[in-house]
């Protein structure tokens, strides 16, 4: 007798998952680098997200599990594109689907600590952010958001809310991550500083 296919595909993916929630532990022990960011306008931002699984749900119910997983990728997606053009982010940024590799370039890490209805109905978005570029690394912060879905609110409804709740935290991170650009003051200085065995 064959075990069901998604039981399967479970199975396989539990080192997977563990390795994941495993780099998101050593990704926040990691101390941040002396080095500040700058982001470069020419380059490519990568973004990788994490979303902390629910693993009651997985466990009990996993179609709807996955279903409720794809959705808030997909709601995520929606959130990061929006606010990029809101914000007139300006360099690429490529959205890494789960399990992609980066590409040679910045990472931006995303993971979704909560994304969840607590048991008061209330909707709670707490993401970390962390910037890594050619080895080092900064902590952009940890953001939160919070709704109560009216009582009225049917499914479609509550889902809307879902992704209020995510899109303001991100609104708050790109605003700090705005900051990893230079000024023109400060790209003027460093133009003006001479280099190492430069004659003065």
């Amino acid at each position: 007798m064959k075990a069901p296919r998604n039981f399967v595909n479970r199975i396989l993916l539990l080192p997977v998952l563990a390795l994941g929630l495993a780099g998101c532990d050593t990704l926040q022990e990691v101390p941040d680098s002396d080095t500040y960011i700058f982001l470069d306008p020419e380059e490519t931002l990568y973004v990788r997200f994490t979303l902390a699984p629910d693993l009651a749900l997985e466990n009990r119910f996993p179609d709807l599990a996955d279903t409720i997983e794809e959705r808030r990728y997909e709601q995520f997606y929606a959130s990061m594109r929006s606010l990029a053009q809101l914000y007139r982010f300006p360099m690429d940024m490529h959205l890494l689907e789960k399990f992609e590799t980066p590409g040679d370039g910045p990472v931006l890490d995303l993971f979704a600590i909560r994304w969840e209805q607590d048991q008061m109905g209330e909707i709670n978005a707490v993401l970390r952010a962390r910037l890594e570029k050619y080895g080092h690394l900064n902590t952009l912060g940890t953001f939160k958001q919070r709704e109560m879905p009216s009582v009225m609110s049917n499914y479609e409804r509550t889902e809307q809310v879902y992704a209020r709740t995510m899109e303001d935290a991100l609104s708050q991170m790109f605003v700090e991550l705005n900051n990893h650009f230079e000024t023109a003051a400060e790209e003027a200085y460093v133009e003006g500083v001479p280099s190492v065995g430069s004659e003065p």
